[in-house]
């Protein structure tokens, strides 16, 4: 058993997002959305978002972004904010302690959510208690994978984001809710019911393909049902050219069949409130990955208890998720 800290403080915990621009070459750069570069450290992308809104002389609706990123981090990523008719403003004189807008870009298109395809991350771990623990367990993770939960930050300080959805279904918030509040909550909750599901399949132990699985393409969000089991199918699987997938619960029928139908709907039904809640605000039933693998994960050694790990995500996938399951008796700094 060993210990670590991690996100002693934000530069410890480094978020790039790979996004590349539609148009690249700066001479055909044209259009109404203008794209910005931005640096945050200590501040949500919603408020990031609003300051850049309140700088443009526009509405908030106005300012778009692919991804929400880490408050307690550094991170990288795109804002788009739609200003037709508009040269591109000066934004270098926009100061604020918490972000900075490192570049300005004119583009034909708004920015829309998951346009990302993943984030990188730079992340350093300190007061290792033991770094042989730590290299074979590294080690587990790079070859193995983790579960692919959603992150404490989807459901808030102290769950909050959860609580707010089951009042918010139960009927008894008074004021009405904007646009980024429902997306929010709405979220919040199917991501809490997938994290119930994979932690059912987690403790029966049943990670690999059953018959009525819905299996996911690689690079892609098509999947199919098993309806056979057979050597080709494990050999793709295997090869990670088809993973094994948990449900963000909807509206509809329920894509899984057979006994993981039941697994699934069980889990949910540990939480009704939540999982009626979003079948009755008629979300599209969706797939996602039930275990994460890291792409080209690095480790670098600082000093003989501390570590720097560098790994990219595909998007919607969370950091925290791996670190999870890397430090055993961890601590979060402050």
């Amino acid at each position: 058993m060993w210990q670590g800290e991690f996100k002693a403080s934000p530069a410890d915990f480094k978020v790039t997002e790979e996004l590349e621009l539609p148009v690249a070459d700066p001479a055909l750069q044209q259009g109404e959305h203008q794209w910005l570069w931005v640096k945050k450290v200590g501040a949500n992308t919603t408020f990031v978002a609003a300051q850049l809104a309140k700088f443009a002389g526009v509405h908030e609706r106005d300012v778009s972004y692919s991804g929400l990123k880490d408050r307690h981090a550094e991170t990288y990523q795109w804002f788009s904010v739609q200003l037709p008719g508009k040269p591109l403003l000066a934004w270098h004189e926009l100061q604020h302690d918490e972000f900075q807008v490192m570049q300005a870009v004119i583009q034909p298109r708004k920015l829309k959510r998951g346009t990302h395809r993943a984030n990188h991350f730079v992340i350093v771990i300190r007061a290792i208690s033991d770094s042989e623990a730590f290299q074979q367990r590294w080690e587990q993770v790079v070859a193995g994978g983790v579960p692919n939960y959603f992150g404490e930050q989807r459901f808030g300080r102290d769950q909050q984001n959860v609580v707010m959805a089951q009042r918010w279904f139960a009927g008894l918030l008074k004021r009405r809710l904007n646009r980024n509040q429902i997306s929010m909550y709405l979220s919040a909750a199917r991501s809490w019911l997938f994290n119930e599901i994979v932690s059912e399949r987690i403790a029966q132990q049943r990670l690999t393909p059953e018959l009525g699985d819905a299996m996911m393409l690689k690079g892609s969000q098509s999947y199919f049902i098993v309806e056979q089991l057979d050597d080709t199918l494990f050999k793709r699987y295997e090869q990670g050219d088809i993973m094994l997938t948990a449900a963000l619960p909807g509206e509809g029928a329920w894509p899984t069949q057979a006994a993981i139908a039941e697994l699934e709907q069980a889990a949910c039904a540990k939480a009704p409130e939540l999982y009626q809640g979003v079948v009755k605000q008629r979300v599209e039933h969706a797939r996602r990955p039930l275990l994460l693998s890291l792409t080209q994960p690095q480790l670098r050694w600082l000093t003989e208890n501390s570590v720097e790990l560098a790994f990219t995500l595909p998007r919607g996938s969370f950091a925290t998720s791996v670190l999870r399951e890397l430090m055993d008796e961890s601590r979060q700094g402050n």
